[in-house]
């Protein structure tokens, strides 16, 4: 009687995968109810991220309600605590002077005087 090696090799690679999955589905110790109860308490809890995201922030609480944050906002405002952004916003209020001392009407009528006069072209003359 002559054995097939093919026929041997898949019926005992069979049996292996068989015994495999009897002996995971043994070392199963929790139900699914258990394991839904499980992930029903950790989602709860706010210890699994929701979407895509891999940086889940925590919910920060607050005893100040958005009024309370509102009022110290527009306090520092009229303190001058709080800078508006930007060259023409200093923090200090002031309006830097240009590098001669010129301020900015000066300039401004210097620049449109050499408009008037012919100094400074504009758009794509040649």
């Amino acid at each position: 009687m002559k054995i097939n090696t093919t026929t041997t090799t898949t019926t005992l690679l069979g049996a292996a995968a068989m015994a495999l999955a009897f002996s995971t589905a043994q070392a199963q110790t929790e139900s699914r109810e258990q394991v839904k109860s499980e992930t029903k308490a950790a989602n709860a809890a706010g210890a699994i991220p929701r979407g895509e995201s891999t940086n889940q922030q925590p919910k920060l609480d607050s005893a100040k309600t958005r009024a309370d944050r509102k009022a110290e906002t527009a306090a520092a405002r009229e303190r001058g605590d709080i800078a508006r952004g930007g060259e023409a916003h200093p923090v200090d209020g002031k309006v830097k002077p240009s590098a001669d001392g010129r301020n900015r009407a000066e300039v401004k009528a210097e620049t449109k005087g050499a408009v008037k006069a012919g100094q400074i072209t504009s758009g794509e003359k040649n």
